[in-house]
């Protein structure tokens, strides 16, 4: 499988609330998942939690899932060479598909009222199933951010040749949009052979 970057972010925070249903409010608490998570249970991503649509997985190592101070936080790797794989990653890269869902078993938690009519569930321990490319996640401060492969990354932070900086400085002087890469490399090729 070739590397085609990683889509990772926040699949819960631990300072947000989710209204389910109409009928309460739920958030976690910060360990909900520190005991599951320690038995390293084989956790599945997948494409809105459609059980026939994975794009990775804990136990082929293409997704990794991990408890912080902000929250449950994953990276997933999708396969690039699977057309699966390349939607997870087209509908990232583009901000079409930016959250996530997650399937959770609760084995422990404690109730209160949010307020006179609403109650409140903090889910105190729990059973990760999935994590899901999401639409519309309960959720909303969830996130799913696309990063390129490095070497993509490494391209893009080529340091500039110190004649392109000069022809650069006097584009701008001059007030000639730098915008045109190609007109500025001929600038500085022509500048380079004059020499």
């Amino acid at each position: 499988m070739s590397h085609a970057g990683i889509i990772s972010g926040y699949a819960i925070r631990w300072s947000d609330t989710a209204n389910i249903g109409g009928i309460f409010l739920e958030r976690f608490d910060a360990s909900a998942f520190d005991h599951c998570l320690a038995g390293n249970p084989d956790i599945v991503a997948l494409w809105s939690h459609q059980d026939d649509r994975p794009l990775g997985r804990v136990s082929n190592r293409t997704l990794r899932v991990k408890v912080d101070s902000t929250g449950l936080w994953y990276t997933l790797s999708p396969d690039p060479t699977s057309p699966l794989g390349q939607e997870a990653i087209a509908s990232t890269q583009s901000g079409l598909v930016h959250q996530v869902s997650i399937r959770f078993y609760p084995e422990e938690e404690s109730w209160s009222w949010a307020d006179d009519e609403t109650p409140l569930r903090v889910v105190t321990q729990a059973e990760l199933i999935e994590v899901s490319l999401v639409t519309w996640p309960a959720y909303k401060n969830t996130s799913a951010n696309y990063v390129a492969p490095v070497a993509d990354r490494a391209v893009l932070a080529t340091p500039k040749t110190i004649a392109s900086r000069r022809a650069e400085m006097e584009m701008k002087f001059r007030s000639i949009p730098t915008t045109n890469h190609e007109a500025a490399k001929r600038r500085i090729q022509a500048k380079m052979r004059a020499r």
